[in-house]
């Protein structure tokens, strides 16, 4: 595993509303004094709550409320041909994030749902635990077949190129 990458086990939720014996709350207050509430789960990394909002803007600001955290994916070193050094370059693939936005527009998108970040600005977005699940399923398979199918045909290949390959300059005859 990476060193910059936390283990699984560093990933763990921080500590749970039963054990802090209290319930976190966020509020946004509008200047007329009107105060919007809500749950502030223990895993949201950032607390939405602000005051003196205009009152027109509530409906705004209730819209943006958005709890998140997020977990990192892998760094591997890649070739991209947009790298002007033509050197492998630190890329994070398979980074993830949690994401609930409790006044959605419509209720069904009001619960959380995780996002995985394949590369740079490619994402797999609204994912439920099934859908995740079979992310998952899938990336098991390629590591599989990379294991089990990948290397032992690539291992076959260097010793036939070996035992076969002359020079690099080529055979003469």
């Amino acid at each position: 595993m990476n060193p910059a990458v936390p283990a699984p086990t560093a990933l763990l939720a921080k500590e749970s509303d039963a054990t802090t014996g209290s319930v976190r709350q966020w509020a946004i207050t509008t200047t007329t004094g009107e105060r919007t509430t809500g749950y502030l789960p223990p895993w949201a990394t950032e607390n939405p709550s602000e005051d003196d909002v205009p009152p027109q803007e509530l409906a705004a600001r209730l819209a943006d409320v958005c709890h998140f955290t997020e977990f990192p994916g892998q760094v591997l070193r890649a070739y991209s041909p947009g790298n002007p050094t033509d050197a492998p370059e630190e890329l994070e693939i398979l980074s993830a994030s949690i994401t609930c936005t409790p006044h959605a527009a419509a209720p069904e998108l009001a619960v959380a749902v995780a996002t995985v970040r394949v590369a740079d600005e490619f994402w797999i977005t609204d994912l439920d635990p099934t859908g995740l699940a079979e992310i998952v399923q899938g990336l098991r398979a390629v590591a599989d077949r990379l294991d089990s199918v990948v290397i032992p045909q690539l291992n076959d290949i260097r010793a036939e190129w070996t035992t076969h390959h002359t020079s690099r300059a080529g055979a003469r005859s």
